[in-house]
């Protein structure tokens, strides 16, 4: 664990220099090639705050934030629920952090295939389509208490999360005003960071109920009441 710390802490190291090395531009649509330096419109908070609130296109995204909202929790539950699963069903021995690698492994290969293939496709209908798939993929584990489901489980979120993730980013930047990206990210992002504590206490409450440590368990019905809550962001 020292080395993955470790490491973590240097390649943070590394991101937070070569972040100093940046700089902000603008491509000016007008010419071909040029160039221009990019500045984020000022003001106070509460100036910033009022006009983005009275923007409609805000609460365009925000809304498409707060449907995707419920999908997006399945990768707490990756982080949290999954593992303990595992481990209570299959043994100390289960190869989680294998298994748990094939979500990043696929979706560095898979987003730049996926975003060049599908440009021309509006960002709404591949949110719509991706965030079926991904909730689909839950149901793996109602299906088969088993290392294939598992498999198949973060395999399907992974291919999901490719194709509805980068296009919610782009529909994002789409919206908002010029100079106001950070502003709208951060606040259409809100209701996510606030849902997280809520998920936790509901994955250990379901782990508890229904895969203790000891004693008779019922893994399905816990996949089940998780995956039916993330089936109701594309439905």
């Amino acid at each position: 664990y020292r080395a993955i710390i470790l490491t973590g802490v240097v390649t943070n190291a590394i991101q937070c220099v070569l972040s100093f090395t940046m700089r902000e531009i603008k491509v000016n649509s007008s010419t071909v090639g040029s160039m221009s330096n990019f500045r984020p419109k000022g003001g106070t908070f509460s100036q910033i705050l009022r006009e983005t609130l009275a923007s409609p296109s805000f609460w365009q995204v925000f809304v498409v934030c707060l449907i995707t909202m419920n999908v997006r929790m399945i990768f707490r539950h990756l982080d949290a629920t999954l593992p303990k699963y595992m481990v209570r069903e299959f043994g100390d021995d289960v190869p989680k952090g294998t298994i748990y690698s094939i979500n990043p492994a696929l979706i560095i290969i898979l987003v730049p295939i996926i975003t060049a293939a599908t440009t021309e496709i509006p960002p709404l209908n591949m949110i719509h389509v991706g965030t079926y798939i991904s909730a689909a993929s839950v149901f793996f584990l109602v299906a088969s208490t088993s290392i294939s489901g598992c498999i198949m489980f973060v395999t399907v979120l992974s291919v999901g999360e490719a194709i509805w993730s980068p296009r919610l980013y782009d529909y994002t930047m789409s919206m908002c005003k010029e100079g106001r990206e950070g502003t709208y990210m951060a606040l259409s992002s809100a209701p996510l960071f606030l849902a997280k504590l809520p998920v936790g206490f509901l994955s250990g409450y379901l782990l508890e109920r229904y895969c203790p440590e000891e004693g008779k368990r019922n893994s399905q019905t816990m996949w089940l009441i998780i995956g039916l809550l993330t089936a109701s962001s594309p439905v």
